[in-house]
């Protein structure tokens, strides 16, 4: 009947005009999304000892994996785990090319998302681990010895996130971060030199990280530049022992001097 018609068309068209417009905002949202998300890079990798000429640069390939939650109230949880591997060329005492280097972090981070309409920012903070193996085994163009190097940090990350709309479907995320180093520790594999010596650890408790990221958002993909740095101060002593004939004696002390890492990179990312 018409007048019937009429009385259902209305809200009818009342609920079109206020649900398509909340459907399409949910597409396009700025707010941090739950979801799993799978990530490929590539990047140029350099570590740097200044005060000793030591350099180390090489190409790293890696993947990361990492899972958003949105507990409710604007908050989120970020879990993350990433792997990174190349060959790095030596200079120092003397060259040494093809060095296996690699790390994997793992992370976990809580923030919450603040929309502004047109932007919207989305603050954090975590705990972080880094752990990295390097390979000098062998010996230099100059008849050094190299030896194997673990290097762990663990460090509380705090940044924040700022995305914009781009269009329809896709959004621009800008994520700046800063990394406090709680506690460092450095392992020198001297007995790779020679058995008679003995292993040295040494303590870091003076760094910071600073590290970004631009990328290009859809529903579904990622894609963008990336960047990490890493500056540790020197470290403390530790003594350098050796064994001889069964008696064990300190021979010298060692320390890790100031270094930095430098890492810029590309990513592809897939959510779902």
């Amino acid at each position: 009947m018409p007048g019937q018609t009429k009385i259902y068309a209305i809200p009818a068209a009342f609920l079109l005009w206020v649900i398509v417009p909340a459907v399409c905002a949910q597409e396009t949202g700025l707010k941090t999304r739950s979801g799993t998300e799978i990530g490929a890079t590539v990047s140029h990798y350099r570590y740097e000892e200044p005060s000793l000429g030591v350099k180390l640069e090489g190409y790293k390939g890696g993947l990361d994996l990492s899972v958003f939650t949105n507990p409710g109230g604007d908050w989120f949880i970020h879990l993350q785990g990433r792997y990174e591997y190349g060959k790095t060329d030596y200079t120092g005492s003397g060259t040494k090319n093809g060095n296996p280097d690699w790390y994997y972090e793992l992370r976990a981070m809580f923030g919450k998302d603040f929309d502004r309409g047109t932007f919207s920012l989305s603050p954090f903070i975590g705990l972080g681990f880094r752990y990295l193996y390097n390979d000098l085994r062998g010996v230099t163009s100059t008849g050094a010895v190299g030896y194997t190097r673990e290097s762990q940090y663990s460090y509380i990350p705090i940044g924040v996130t700022h995305r914009i709309r781009l269009e329809s479907k896709a959004r621009l995320a800008t994520t700046l971060e800063a990394d406090y180093l709680i506690q460092g520790r450095q392992t020198s594999t001297l007995s790779d030199v020679s058995p008679i010596l003995g292993d040295v650890t040494n303590d870091q408790r003076d760094g910071y990280g600073i590290r970004g990221s631009v990328f290009y958002e859809t529903d579904k993909w990622l894609f963008g530049p990336w960047v990490q740095y890493w500056h540790t101060n020197r470290s403390d002593l530790a003594p350098v022992l050796a064994t001889i004939g069964g008696v064990t004696f300190i021979i010298g002390t060692a320390f890790e001097p100031t270094n930095k890492t430098t890492e810029i990179g590309l990513r592809l990312g897939y959510r779902f």
